[in-house]
């Protein structure tokens, strides 16, 4: 989905953003929306935070930042919107597999690198996807640096498209972990807000991500 086609006056141009200027790189962005929500109950990417659902948040945070934006979803029950929506490679395998169709994708678009976003990282929004864009360099991947082990988020993340090998090897050799590809090709970690990670797998997380939600624009 381009910002074109969303009705915007013009689509960025992503390696001239304030924040990505060190980055000469066209961007795909993917949203990964295809988990099965079991400790939700339901459909967590449908859920809202101040009105809007997450998988559409999701894709707005993707859209100032990317000339073009994707859905990676193999479930039929995915929210549609005014977006493209492309299935798992290989379904059932994970968000490890999500990141393996979505770099298919930017190849095939002619995109050099996608940054990839779960859809259940509701309050990343456009200043994080920049910042983790900006340090990004001349590596091969960067993620938002994080507390815990890993010490990153590879689900908010950008990863050139020459990644593609690698994820392939790794899905290959039975690998399903996220961060397995970041740790293969030493990914940089970007400092971000902490606060923007919080991760929504319960009633009481999307509860607490629209508490945080209201703490990040008291402070900004």
């Amino acid at each position: 989905m381009t910002r074109a086609e969303r009705g915007d006056a013009a689509t960025p141009d992503p390696t001239t953003m304030a924040g990505v200027t060190r980055v000469r790189v066209r961007l795909l962005g993917a949203v990964l929306a295809g988990g099965r929500s079991r400790r939700f109950g339901r459909d967590k990417t449908a859920e809202s935070i101040r009105g809007a659902p997450m998988i559409e948040r999701a894709v707005d945070a993707l859209a100032s930042c990317c000339a073009d934006v994707v859905v990676v979803s193999s479930r039929e029950d995915t929210p549609v919107g005014p977006w493209r929506t492309i299935p798992d490679d290989r379904p059932d395998l994970g968000p490890l597999a999500g990141i393996e169709t979505a770099l298919a994708e930017a190849a095939r678009i002619g995109c050099g690198a996608v940054f990839v976003l779960a859809a259940d990282l509701p309050l990343v929004q456009s200043g994080t996807v920049a910042d983790v864009v900006a340090e990004l360099g001349e590596g091969r991947a960067a993620a938002a640096a994080r507390e815990g082990d890993p010490d990153f988020e590879p689900l908010c993340a950008v990863y050139r498209t020459d990644c593609l090998d690698d994820v392939a090897a790794l899905l290959d050799g039975g690998e399903s972990a996220a961060r397995a590809l970041l740790e293969r090709v030493g990914g940089a970690r970007a400092p971000v807000d902490p606060r923007t990670l919080v991760n929504v797998n319960t009633e009481a997380d999307l509860a607490m991500a629209e508490t945080l939600e209201n703490e990040l624009e008291s402070s900004g």
